[in-house]
């Protein structure tokens, strides 16, 4: 009964402290805060670099609240009387009255935490590496022979579970989960009596006096006396509000070819295919790899799985991130924050003390940098980018540090040039570090490895990387792979080498034009009196501007519009498809799809539907067949438009040999390019496993009532 009074007065604290936070807010002054009523009248001045806790928040407890000077908390009262001097790192409100500290310990350089009340009295000395309350008790841990170990303590400090296990968990109920270091977990009371063995693989918070206890990959209850009450025989179970327990089994897989031969079956929460005779499996919140018999091939346990790059992919455990290759063998450990892979490299981050440090790994895990940086670009081809300290910089594959990291950014890299920003202006710089051309206020871009362009406000110079002249001009100029075009006031286009030699014109007509289009099949659209035409690159008007309308050339037709309809014209101007669309796209290997009275279909070049226009959608699908949809529906043609399966599915997926995955009322099968279905609409799920040319078809277990109080 004294614990449940003091539980409720912790509660009543908590109320308290939010309603008096809300009487006060922060003002700042000269750089500094302070704290003012709601009367506006200042109750502490504004003479410290923060007001509230170190984790940004702000409330007042029992009229106390901290305050931050000289980078360290305090403790201060609403009326500006310091209860502590600022000695602390960190400062949080826990539970009540108590709140969380952390400062240097005086034994050692290492940051430890304790905790104190209000009103500054310390009721947990300062010589843990962490500290969680949990109402009348304290989690605590401490690295020990470079592990951390967990134990249980009371608010005087006294010992309830020794520190010697890897983690301890309160799930409610007066009980706290403990998983020793063969991760395996026992119950325990909160007056430290252990109530179960250690042979549970976890377990979950209370609920109505119960408890999910999770073994392998199922699922069983235990009460908070230990006593089991269903064992762990089923996938999923939940404990309702009323007490009620529902249960259901693991979730049936049944492997089939298209003929619906049955091959064989399994019972998992997913299956995905991702190679030649290989499987990914999740079962209860775990990954593994599988042969296409079922049997487990990766060696290591896995909470999550990546796709696979170079037959090698990232898996997470326990929040860390390792490596693991096709055959299951772990090639690095999991002890990464993040890994990525980057070619034959790889992007490693550890986070210390709240930060990242990313450092660059060779294929096999071992450092290749030399330091450790805050962030990490992908491989360029001739270096990685590099930040740190707010600067940018670069390394080399082999990690050597070939920019120092004093730079604002790295804007553009080519062959052994950057394009860095530098103090606020703009230069270029070798991979030996060296200036080639010396900061300036002028944008710079590279356009080959010898040369680079300077935009000035009105003019842009081609220059060499010797800072020599080769081109300028004030008219405006797109940049391509080895040349640039400059379009002059007169509409005309000049096509400029990299040495600054005109060597293609693409005149412009005499007569004012109002737009110019880029050029397909050696024509170019233009505008011209609010009617469209084509010129050659002579600037030769070869299709007189007549249509309201046009798009470019394709397979030597051109769409063209004529009183608000879409049709075809020829390289002669001469109608190849009279203009009856609403709209149409330009023609792809003899096809082209249009559209009329919202509806659409395809024609070939002669103009003939090959694929009626009736169907609200057409998408090419992998396979290069079409997925039409109609009615809501969806049916399968192929790309020369005859009608492979009736639009009579809500999904359909083309599996691209022979058959189609076909859903129709949330239940799916498979069918055939000649509409006959294989495998009935009988499941919840099929995937097709293109790899190994088989169908994963799952049957969703039921939920059942298997418990009631």
């Amino acid at each position: 009964m004294k614990a449940l009074s003091c539980f409720f007065f912790f509660l009543l604290i908590s109320f308290f402290s939010a309603a008096t936070s809300a009487q006060y807010e922060i003002f700042q002054e000269n750089g500094k805060v302070g704290l003012k009523d709601t009367d506006g009248q200042i109750v502490i001045p504004a003479q410290y670099q923060s007001i509230g806790w170190s984790d940004g928040k702000m409330s007042v407890i029992n009229n106390i609240t901290g305050y931050k000077q000289n980078e360290l908390w305090g403790l201060i009262s609403i009326k500006n009387h310091r209860l502590t001097q600022p000695t602390y790192s960190e400062l949080v409100p826990a539970e009540g009255n108590m709140l969380l500290a952390r400062k240097k310990s005086t034994l050692s350089l290492r940051n430890v935490q304790g905790c104190i009340t209000v009103d500054g009295k310390e009721v947990i000395p300062f010589q843990y590496d962490g500290i969680k309350i949990s109402s009348l008790r304290a989690i605590v841990y401490t690295k020990i022979d470079n592990q951390y170990r967990y134990g249980l303590i009371d608010l005087s400090n006294k010992t309830i579970i020794s520190q010697q296990y890897k983690d301890i968990r309160s799930i409610g109920s007066l009980r706290y989960a403990v998983e020793n270091f063969d991760r395996k977990t026992a119950l325990f009371a909160d007056n430290g009596k252990q109530i179960t063995s250690f042979s549970i693989d976890s377990i979950s918070v209370f609920k109505k006096n119960f408890a999910i206890i999770y073994q392998g990959n199922l699922q069983g209850l235990i009460d908070r006396e230990g006593q089991i009450k269903i064992e762990p025989t089923y996938r999923e179970i939940q404990v309702t509000n009323e007490g009620t327990v529902n249960a259901r089994a693991a979730d049936e897989w049944i492997v089939l070819d298209g003929k619906n031969q049955l091959i064989r079956k399994t019972f998992a929460d997913m299956i995905e295919p991702t190679g030649k005779d290989q499987l990914r499996i999740l079962q209860s919140g775990k990954v593994t790899l599988a042969d296409v018999q079922f049997n487990t091939t990766s060696k290591t346990t896995m909470n999550a799985l990546g796709g696979f790059y170079r037959d090698r992919a990232v898996f997470t455990y326990d929040g860390k991130q390792g490596l693991i290759d096709r055959r299951g063998n772990t090639i690095i450990e999991p002890l990464f924050d993040k890994l990525v892979q980057d070619r034959q490299f790889l992007l490693a981050n550890v986070r210390q003390m709240g930060a990242d440090r990313w450092s660059l790994l060779d294929s096999l895990g071992k450092k290749i940098s030399t330091k450790s940086y805050d962030f990490i670009t992908p491989f360029n081809g001739e270096y990685f980018a590099v930040k740190q300290r707010g600067h940018w910089g670069a390394i080399s594959f082999a990690g050597k540090e070939v920019l120092n990291c004093t730079y604002d950014s790295l804007l553009q890299a080519k062959g052994q040039f950057i394009v860095v920003k530098f103090r606020g202006q703009y230069g270029i710089m070798n991979l030996n570090d060296e200036w080639i051309v010396t900061p300036r206020s002028n944008m710079l871009r590279l356009v080959s490895e010898t040369r680079y362009v300077e935009f000035s406000p009105k003019t842009i110079f081609l220059k060499s990387m010797d800072n020599q002249v080769i081109y300028f001009t004030d008219n405006q100029v797109v940049w391509k792979e080895d040349h640039l075009l400059e379009t002059l006031p007169s509409g005309t286009v000049w096509k400029i080498d990299m040495d600054g030699r005109i060597t293609d014109r693409k005149v412009h007509p005499d007569e004012p034009i109002e737009k110019i289009f880029e050029e397909s099949e050696g024509l170019r659209g233009i505008q011209k009196n609010g009617k469209f035409g084509f010129i050659d690159s002579r600037g030769r008007l070869r299709i007189a501007n007549r249509y309201e309308n046009i798009k470019p050339f394709s397979e030597e037709l051109a769409p063209i519009m004529i009183r608000g309809k879409w049709g075809y014209i020829n390289h002669y101007d001469n109608i190849a498809i009279q203009p009856i669309y609403e709209d149409v796209a330009n023609f792809k290997d003899g096809y082209a799809q249009v559209k009329q009275k919202g509806l659409y279909g395809l024609i070939n070049k002669q103009g003939v539907q090959v694929l009626p226009v009736r169907y609200e959608s057409i998408s090419v699908t992998p396979h290069k067949n079409l997925l039409i949809k109609q009615d809501k529906s969806f049916g399968l043609a192929d790309a020369k438009g005859k009608t492979l399966i009736h639009p009579r599915y809500h999904y359909l997926e083309d599996a691209g040999n022979g058959f189609a995955v076909a859903m129709r009322d949330g239940k799916y099968g498979v069918v055939t390019y000649q509409s006959i279905s294989t495998i009935p609409m009988l499941y919840d799920l099929i995937i097709f496993d293109p790899y190994n040319n088989v169908f994963l078809a799952m049957k969703k277990s039921s939920w059942v009532e298997v418990f009631k109080p």
